[in-house]
């Protein structure tokens, strides 16, 4: 299944979470974070009718194309047309392509000339795609042709793991033509998805939740994925240039000031655990978490927020921490992904 990646993918344990929904023989599923799309993909892929919520733009349009789905013939026409693009300057072109020189951390306030995203004809090339697709009047086409950009964006951006900063060297993929691909298409119940904070929800009603929400501090999606929400909303905002890799003013949230969300302070934490998973009617909860070390609240804290709510059984995983580049030569650490299997006695 093709979709972006990001931290904390779930897509080595999505049959675990199958698991979980068909265990009670769950019709109906709600993905509280949906955050890549992959696992709302998956449950509705299994016969589902799934609903998807995440408060960046970027993962609402992934879960439209996961839930919605696409013609594949007009989407085909689509990529083709987009793949001769010889490109053309634009945004991202003019903010994210070739090099610059910065005064870089631990050298004594040394400026070196290191890359800024892409090289110069993959923005071109994605700059004039993107404003293409704007021209695209059907939404699911459209939809579905924006997220393949953003797919190939990805695999060409000179980065790790996120889009906070760039490898000081261009690596092989970065160098490569950009190329466009057909998103995964899947068939089954057309599901609904809404974009904005979970605890704002209406429809709180679904025999099956999965909620995997953010509670590491630091890892602020919406700084990490920036490009993934310029390039799907195309309102080009005005960037912080102060950054390794420029980013919009609103995700410049130590900078400005701005709050980070509810999830990751702890003095709202706790609070605000309780209110999520006593929002809904539902026949089981399963929250993900693992043991990480910056993690807002503890193992036990949960343990006892979630048993509060209904029964609680706690399953465990070894999974992998986020891999990094090659080139970082940094070893991949073990950690425990933990579900909380909350089973309610009320049902929708």
């Amino acid at each position: 299944m093709k979709t972006i990646s990001i931290k904390g993918s779930k897509r080595k344990l999505l049959d675990d979470i199958l698991f979980f929904a068909k265990e009670i023989e769950a019709k109906t599923a709600l993905d509280g974070f949906s955050g890549s799309g992959i696992v709302s993909a998956h449950l509705r892929k299994n016969g589902m009718q799934v609903s998807a919520n995440d408060k960046m733009i970027s993962a609402n349009l992934y879960s439209r194309v996961f839930l919605e789905g696409f013609d594949k013939e007009k989407v085909e026409k689509e990529i083709k047309h987009i793949n001769t693009l010889a490109g053309k300057a634009g945004w991202l072109s003019a903010n994210y392509s070739g090099e610059k020189s910065r005064v870089i951390k631990g050298t004594g306030g040394q400026a070196q000339s290191r890359p800024r995203g892409f090289i110069v004809s993959n923005a071109m090339i994605l700059d004039e795609a993107r404003d293409y697709a704007e021209t695209i009047v059907d939404p699911r086409t459209k939809n579905a042709v924006v997220f393949s950009i953003i797919m190939a964006m990805n695999k060409v951006f000179n980065g790790s793991t996120d889009q906070k900063s760039c490898l000081k060297e261009w690596t092989a993929p970065a160098k490569k033509k950009v190329s466009f691909g057909l998103p995964t298409l899947i068939v089954g119940k057309t599901g609904k998805t809404f974009s904005g904070n979970v605890l704002d929800l209406k429809e709180t009603k679904y025999e099956f939740v999965y909620l995997d929400p953010p509670y590491t501090g630091g890892v602020l999606y919406d700084a990490c994925y920036h490009l993934n929400d310029s390039v799907t909303s195309w309102t080009k905002p005005n960037l912080e240039h102060d950054y390794a890799v420029a980013r919009p003013k609103n995700v410049c949230f130590k900078k400005n000031k701005i709050s980070t969300g509810e999830f990751y302070s702890k003095k709202t934490a706790e609070k605000e655990f309780r209110k999520l998973l006593s929002m809904f009617a539902a026949k089981r909860i399963v929250l993900s978490y693992s043991d990480a070390p910056r993690n807002i609240l503890t193992i036990d804290k949960l343990c006892e927020i979630c048993s509060e709510i209904g029964t609680l059984t706690v399953k465990d995983r070894d999974h992998k921490i986020c891999t990094q580049a090659a080139s970082q030569n940094k070893i991949s650490e073990e950690l425990k992904e933990f579900f909380f299997v909350i089973d309610l006695t009320s049902s929708p």
